[in-house]
């Protein structure tokens, strides 16, 4: 893509010069419209919108809470395995002296078939959120979601739990396309970073209440772990109280052209603001999607084969990069091998790292916004580095109640630079760095991308800390600090700045050629009409 240098246009009395967008691919050059209709409320502080918008703040709360669900069955699945209860309904193996156990196999058929499923319905739930809508893939997440819990209570065998344990992946396989694209057409620019991080956060805290609750439960003899699956019909009633109080994303329902429903449902989220003109509002929403849908025109190709062309897909590569970081900086072995170092007392040692998590998760609504996304990106995985390296160091050592604390307090720290850094990041950049016509798919590609890795990682961690095969202990630290810095150089070039910018503001600055390091300082048609704006309002 030829750069385009003019995006910076001098500033002058008259209308800001339009903007040339080249299809690289197509070797089409077309006029895009310049931005003309920003939103009344787009100069307010973060403060201001926070408070004036709170409404809309609680509702996308609300929808965060679908984190909630996934975080608590994805701990739930690999703790409650361990309870003796468990293993007397489940278990099919017997060894020498008798003793009662799971088959491998099973547990085996058990963790990977979550991926299978949940990949499988992230490439299928793209189609249903843009057809049907992303309420709709909401309710199709919530119908999992309640299959999954019928299914695993009233297992009786081995496969009655993988029944369980495929729509419990299914149900998490419409987070990307629902949850995360739902909160990002929704969210106001200025709190969009801290409504998307939301989620994150209740991932964190669902981690939390299993870790507290089988903690609480448990007993070596007794079922507790069916006290922890029937209590996911708290959650469930909750999030299904959610879905049945918010309306359709209005930007969904513009691009359907049906306007009406669509300011109806931007009246309903927004509630009664003084000031708030919803036809106007509106408006703005409606210029993004046609500008997005003329974008799209120029090579007259589906959605899906636009995807693919370089000028989006480098944008599908960026959504995924912080997404599937997580995976490479060291997450299946520090979050998925925690009691493996921790074996002494594993409840103080996952509890205590849970709470650094959540500290660090609650910093971050700050600095996201503050400090910005690239930022966060590019510094948080050098400081893990450093830490994973460590990490490796301290496998040379001889295994001592000291070397044992030294480990603990560094998952600890590395755990808190993660929650600062990619935790939140990972989930917001999925939907927030794609353009609005693509976003569900691009979100359903990338958390497939970075599913596709969690399997890779979640067979071959476990081999290589097992005393049976490589037997590398804390010595895999080194491993994952060199795939940090590797997988930071594209993280460098290929991850843009998307603090303050609206989604119109990123099509144009990718449109138009800018590296994306340079995004943060580059100025857009809409940075230049408020510059003239301040300056005729000075004289």
């Amino acid at each position: 893509m030829t750069s385009n240098p003019a995006i910076q246009v001098p500033v002058t009395g008259e209308k800001p010069a339009d903007v040339f967008v080249e299809d690289a691919d197509a070797d089409l050059k077309q006029i895009a419209e310049p931005t003309l209709l920003r939103s009344k409320f787009a100069d307010h502080s973060k403060k201001d919108i926070l408070r004036t918008f709170w409404r809309l703040s609680l509702t996308g709360a609300g929808v965060s809470l679908g984190g909630l669900y996934a975080g608590f069955c994805l701990s739930a699945a690999g703790n409650i395995i361990a309870n003796q209860g468990f293993i007397n309904q489940f278990g099919t193996v017997r060894s020498a002296q008798g003793v009662l156990a799971l088959d491998a196999l099973h547990v085996s058929l058990w963790s990977g078939f979550v991926y299978v499923s949940q990949f499988c319905f992230q490439c299928i739930s793209p189609f249903i959120a843009d057809r049907f809508g992303r309420r709709v893939s909401l309710c199709c997440l919530l119908v999992f979601m309640l299959g999954a819990i019928i299914a695993e209570i009233t297992a009786t065998e081995w496969k009655g739990w993988l029944a369980g344990r495929l729509m419990s992946g299914a149900a998490q396989g419409f987070l990307g396309s629902g949850v995360m694209t739902y909160l990002s057409e929704i969210a106001i620019t200025q709190i969009r970073g801290a409504m998307l991080g939301a989620f994150a956060v209740s991932f964190a805290l669902g981690q939390f209440f299993i870790a507290m609750g089988l903690q609480i439960l448990f007993s070596p003899t007794t079922s507790c772990h069916m006290v922890i699956l029937i209590s996911r019909f708290v959650i469930f009633g909750i999030f299904a109280a959610v879905i049945a109080y918010i309306p359709e994303s209005p930007p969904w329902l513009c691009r359907m052209g049906k306007h009406d429903k669509g300011k109806r449902a931007l009246k309903r989220l927004v509630g009664n603001v003084e000031g708030y003109d919803v036809e106007y509002e509106y408006s703005v929403i409606q210029q993004e999607m046609e500008a997005s849908a003329r974008l799209a025109a120029l090579t007259g190709d589906s959605d899906w084969v636009a995807l693919f062309r370089w000028a989006n897909f480098r944008r599908v590569i960026a959504a995924t990069l912080p997404f599937t970081f997580q995976n490479f900086v060291g997450v299946p072995l520090v979050y998925g091998q925690t009691t493996y170092f921790f074996h002494s007392d594993p409840f103080v040692g996952k509890t205590s790292q849970t709470v650094v998590q959540l500290g660090g998760l609650f910093l971050a609504f700050y600095f996201v916004e503050r400090v910005g996304r690239r930022t966060l990106v590019l510094v948080g995985p050098l400081l893990l580095a450093v830490l994973n390296f460590l990490i490796g160091g301290m496998g040379f050592l001889p295994s001592t109640p000291a070397v044992g604390s030294a480990l603990i307090t560094l998952f600890c720290v590395w755990t808190f630079i993660y929650a600062l850094s990619l935790a939140p990041i990972g989930w917001t950049a999925l939907v927030e760095v794609s353009s609005p016509r693509l976003r569900a798919k691009s979100a359903a590609v990338a958390t497939g991308m970075q599913t596709l890795s969690g399997i890779l990682f979640s067979y071959t961690v476990p081999l290589m800390l097992s005393p049976q095969y490589a037997g590398w202990r804390a010595k895999i630290g080194l491993l994952f600090g060199g795939f940090t810095l590797l997988f930071w150089i594209p993280c460098y070039f290929m991850f843009p700045e998307c603090k303050d910018r609206t989604y119109q503001e990123l099509d144009e600055l990718y449109a138009s050629g800018v590296p994306v390091r340079h995004f943060a300082k580059t100025k857009t048609n809409a940075n230049l009409e408020r510059d003239q704006r301040n300056l005729q309002g000075v004289a």
